[in-house]
């Protein structure tokens, strides 16, 4: 299973994950931590299931090293 999660919305600890918003900053900090709590239980709930999980986080798309490595790592299973 890949999961492909923006950097703001699932708080990655990159520049643009930790933007700290403008406006209703409270609510988007709720958002951002709900969100990062319910990637952790997929990813708890999918490992066990037998799945393997890997996050590509948005600010590594454009990263071709780190899409190679995902391939290699892919292929391998």
């Amino acid at each position: 299973m890949i999961f492909v999660h923006g950097c703001f919305w699932h708080g990655h600890d990159c520049p643009q994950g930790r933007a700290a918003p403008k406006f209703h900053v409270g609510a988007w900090a709720e958002k951002i931590t709900a969100n990062r709590e319910r990637d952790r239980l997929q990813q708890v709930a999918l490992h066990a299931a037998g799945w393997h999980v890997e996050t590509v986080w948005e600010c590594q798309i454009e990263q071709h090293h780190v899409i190679d490595g995902l391939a290699t790592r892919l292929l391998r299973r």
